[in-house]
């Protein structure tokens, strides 16, 4: 690759404990953007779910290759996984950062059967609006916040920091539910079917892009690929396969945007049978062939 791809965790905020204004084990609170994206590639894979909130100015930045305007009053979300590229920002910005560890992310969300709405929302529109109401909540959390981090220890401490970040965690996922329109939403319940739409989608996230079957997820969940195709049609309106390659694809793409491989080298990388083929893949899911995505990329 011209570029390392760099996987930051939450063990970067302790790295930067000098500019981070709060930390536990799960929970980080900074207020100096560059510090963490750009510390260490110009281009990461980000390992724990991030807020953003650009309380003045204004930063480019460029998420899963698509790149996106952060303005005062907005606020970005950065999911586990994410590919952030490095942020341009003028020289007024001012942020504050609130990073949630994995632990904290998987163990908060799992109880809300809803969460694939969310994050299927939060992909397709990482930036946020913030009403004015959203505005008063916010400033309430702020001053609650820095009471609760600049008050005296006690033994409680720490589950009273723990439960007041997960309840506005909570907030957040339900500001985000209603933003969600009717005709995108899926109907889960806590039935067999609906885990087994989770586990599809926890594999497919964890693949690296080669292994483009419903025959290949259907084996490693132990279902047969026709009762998976319908589980997954069912709760998303989507083919499993649609999925499949939508993930591939961005896999892809960041290969022939950022490596100097060559075009039958990526095709083999993600193991595809001859390059022909991978330029079909190619071509069908972005309209262009492999070079010409390339091209265009390296233009942009």
């Amino acid at each position: 690759m011209n570029e390392t791809l760099k996987s930051i965790d939450f063990n970067i905020f302790k790295e930067h404990q000098h500019l981070v204004r709060y930390i536990d084990k799960n929970i980080a609170i900074v207020e100096n953007l560059n510090s963490i994206i750009d510390s260490k590639a110009e281009t990461c894979k980000m390992n724990c779910f991030l807020t953003i909130f650009c309380l003045e100015g204004e930063i480019m930045i460029n998420l899963n290759h698509r790149q996106f305007l952060l303005k005062s009053e907005h606020c970005a979300i950065i999911l586990p996984g994410t590919i952030v590229q490095k942020a341009i920002c003028n020289q007024q910005y001012k942020v504050r950062i609130i990073a949630f560890s994995n632990d904290f992310y998987s163990q908060t969300v799992k109880l809300d059967p809803n969460i694939w709405n969310i994050v299927q929302y939060i992909y397709n529109n990482p930036i946020i609006p913030i009403s004015e109401t959203e505005s008063y909540k916010m400033y309430l959390f702020k001053e609650l916040t820095i009471q609760l981090i600049d008050e005296s220890p006690h033994p409680f401490s720490h589950l009273v920091k723990h439960h007041f970040f997960a309840s506005t965690f909570c907030e957040m996922l339900a500001y985000l539910n209603e933003k969600v329109p009717e005709y995108e939403k899926m109907e889960f319940n806590r039935s067999r079917s609906s885990a087994i739409f989770r586990q599809f989608m926890e594999e497919v996230s964890k693949d690296d892009g080669t292994h483009r079957s419903v025959s290949y997820y259907a084996d490693r969940l132990c279902y047969t690929p026709k009762h998976l195709s319908t589980v997954i049609k069912l709760f998303s309106g989507k083919t499993p396969i649609r999925i499949i390659n939508e993930h591939a694809i961005q896999k892809i793409k960041y290969y022939l945007k950022h490596s100097d491989m060559s075009i039958k080298q990526v095709a083999d990388h993600f193991e595809f049978v001859n390059p022909s083929f991978f330029g079909k893949f190619v071509k069908a899911h972005t309209g262009m062939s492999p070079l010409q995505y390339r091209n265009s990329a390296e233009k942009e």
